[in-house]
C-alpha cells in the first residue's frame, strides 16, 4: 500500500551567534527518527524506528546531518538575511510631475509621484500653509513592473489662485518632504514660438520659390 514520509529540517541563528538546528523524521503521520544536533545523536521513537537507526548510524548519516545543521544551513539562512535586508533597506525617491488644466472655469490640479520603493508615501494638496485632505482625491498606490510604484493626488482650484497651491509629498527615499507647484507654460512665450516658427516657414519657402524660378531662368 502506500506510505507517506514527512521530513522537517531547518536551523536558527540566535542573537547570540550561535546556531540550533532541528531535524524530524515522519512516516505515516506519526514520529519516526529525529536528531540532536547538540549531542550529535539521531533518535528513534519507536522499535520499528529503531532498526533504521542503527542503519543511518552505520551509514553516517548523523555526521551529514551535523555538517547540513551547524554549517550548509545557517550559510543559506545567512544569504537570505542580506537579501531580504538589501531589499528592505532599498530606498528610491519619486519622481514628481505636477500638471493643471482648466474646465467649466475651474483649475484641476494633479500631481503625479512615479517610481519610488518602498511603497509608503504621503501626497497632499496644500494651499498657503493648510493642508487641505478633505478637498483632495488620491489615487491608489499601484505596482510598476520594476517592482516601484506610483500615485497620484488631484485638487480642484480657482484659476486665479493658482500660485497658493503646493503638492507636498514625503517619502523615505527623501531627505525631507517636497513642495512642488505646477508651472504651466506661458501663454506670451508659446504666442512668441509660434511667431518665429510661422516667420521660418515662410522663409523657407520663399527660398524655395526663388531657387525653383532661378533654375528655371537659367535653363
Amino acid at each position: 500500500g502506500l506510505h507517506t514520509r514527512l521530513r522537517v529540517s531547518g536551523c536558527d541563528l540566535l542573537s547570540d551567534g550561535s546556531v540550533r538546528g532541528s531535524y524530524r523524521d515522519g512516516y505515516d503521520g506519526r514520529d519516526f527518527i529525529s536528531f540532536d544536533a547538540e549531542s550529535g545523536r539521531l533518535v528513534a521513537a519507536d522499535s520499528a524506528a529503531e532498526i533504521t537507526r542503527r542503519r543511518w548510524e552505520q551509514e553516517e548519516v548523523a555526521e551529514q546531518w551535523t555538517n547540513y545543521l551547524k554549517h550548509e544551513c545557517p550559510e543559506w539562512l545567512q544569504k537570505y538575511v542580506r537579501y531580504g535586508r538589501k531589499e528592505l533597506e532599498r530606498k528610491e525617491p519619486p519622481d514628481i510631475h505636477v500638471s493643471g488644466r482648466e474646465e467649466h472655469g475651474a483649475l484641476i490640479l494633479s500631481c503625479h509621484a512615479y517610481g519610488f520603493y518602498p511603497s509608503t508615501i504621503t501626497v497632499s494638496w496644500m494651499k498657503g500653509g493648510d493642508t487641505l485632505d478633505q478637498e483632495t482625491q488620491w489615487g491608489g498606490i499601484v505596482p510598476n513592473s520594476d517592482g516601484t510604484f506610483h500615485t497620484w493626488a488631484r485638487i480642484e482650484a480657482l484659476p486665479e489662485e493658482r500660485e497658493q497651491y503646493r503638492c507636498r509629498v514625503e517619502h523615505p527615499g527623501m531627505l525631507e518632504p517636497g513642495l512642488f507647484a505646477w508651472e504651466p507654460t506661458s501663454s506670451g512665450n508659446l504666442t512668441v514660438v509660434v511667431a518665429v516658427s510661422v516667420m521660418a516657414a515662410i522663409l523657407i519657402l520663399v527660398a524655395l520659390i526663388g531657387f525653383v524660378v532661378w533654375r528655371l531662368q537659367s535653363g
